[in-house]
């Protein structure tokens, strides 16, 4: 993760740490030199839900951040539990949602248990209820997970449709509302090469609009990335996503007026009197993204799917799970392995058109 967008998220982070009682801030304090800013930023949000539900059944009256250690103590399973069925039922989230608040739970309920200690050299709770807490992650198959990712990704000749459609066709459909189609001539080769990058990489999208200028390599058609856990590697890159990328690095400075010194490739256009071009954020992008496939038809493709469409037609041409693997820089290969049940189901769907 590049500098700038963990500062971002970190003051992210520190805005809404402290909505929290102290000891949970001494959590995520605690945290920021282990835990990415991503995951304190979910760790806070899911906290905030969690406190504010305390405060809606009555457990504390008062305000979040007074809510004193003793009411943790003295929960019980059930209480926990009781949380979950309102997050399932009245906010709609859904199992692996709630297994993800629970484990928050469990790691800042482990911290005030076990690790963290008063003057006495006590721990903040004697008593942690989240080990008698059991979450119901929804267990899926290889099978199961590729029947869901299938029908939200490009496939064959979208994946052609989808960049001639950012290139040329959402003109067409924007004209008739000036500041979606003025957004979309100022930003239009920014946004094709984004895209076309990660549909010519897999690279995730922390690590695209991370990349500074230096991190290509035109001449080898590479770009060096920042990993998970801060690892560097190098990535190939297609003929067409540079050819793309290349494009717009051609009218970036001239277009978003920055100096040489701004490195940053994927770059933000200022927004009110006094806004600065910034490096694009991942929400931005998301939101970018948003208005292309709502009016492509694909509503259900999201940045993280154009990671999997590389993946699925990766596999299809190449069929090297081993080069797959490390080219998405996965560290287990059967998260790797989602992409050859995708690409079998379109075999097997060929294998039945010829026998028929």
């Amino acid at each position: 993760m590049h500098i700038e967008e963990r500062r971002r998220l970190i003051k992210k982070v520190d805005i809404k740490m402290i909505e929290l009682p102290w000891y949970v801030q001494e959590y995520i304090e605690r945290g920021k030199r282990k835990k990415s800013p991503n995951t304190l930023l979910n760790y806070c949000l899911d906290y905030i839900a969690f406190f504010e539900w305390l405060i809606r059944e009555s457990y504390f009256k008062g305000e979040r951040v007074d809510v004193p250690l003793e009411v943790l103590e003295n929960l019980r399973a059930t209480d926990i539990e009781r949380f979950g069925d309102y997050m399932m039922i009245h906010q709609g989230n859904s199992n692996d949602t709630v297994a993800r608040k629970f484990a928050s739970l469990k790691s800042l309920f482990h911290y005030l248990s076990q690790i963290a200690e008063d003057e006495s050299f006590y721990p903040y709770l004697r008593r942690n209820v989240m080990i008698k807490v059991e979450s119901d992650k929804e267990k899926l198959t290889v099978e199961e997970k590729a029947a869901r990712i299938e029908d939200k990704i490009l496939l064959d000749e979208e994946i052609f449709d989808f960049r001639l459609f950012i290139a040329e066709g959402f003109e067409t459909t924007c004209s008739g509302n000036k500041r979606i189609l003025n957004s979309h001539l100022k930003n239009r080769e920014r946004d094709l090469a984004l895209v076309s990058l990660i549909l010519g990489s897999g690279v995730r999208i922390s690590e695209a609009i991370s990349l500074d200028l230096d991190d290509i390599d035109s001449l080898k058609a590479k770009i060096s990335v920042t990993r998970k856990g801060n690892k560097k590697d190098t990535v190939t890159i297609s003929d067409i996503a540079l050819q793309d990328l290349q494009a717009y690095l051609e009218i970036r400075k001239n277009r978003y007026r920055v100096s040489d010194q701004q490195q940053a490739v994927f770059l933000s256009l200022p927004t009110g009197p006094k806004g600065s071009v910034s490096r694009l954020t991942v929400r931005a992008a998301q939101k970018m993204l948003d208005r292309y496939v709502d009016s492509f038809g694909k509503p259900a493709l999201t940045i993280h799917k154009l990671r999997h469409t590389f993946a699925t037609k990766y596999h299809k041409e190449n069929n090297d799970l081993a080069q797959l693997m490390e080219q998405l820089g996965h560290s287990d290969m059967n998260t790797t392995m989602i992409y050859t049940h995708i690409a079998g189901e379109d075999r097997r769907e060929s294998v039945n058109k010829a026998d028929s």
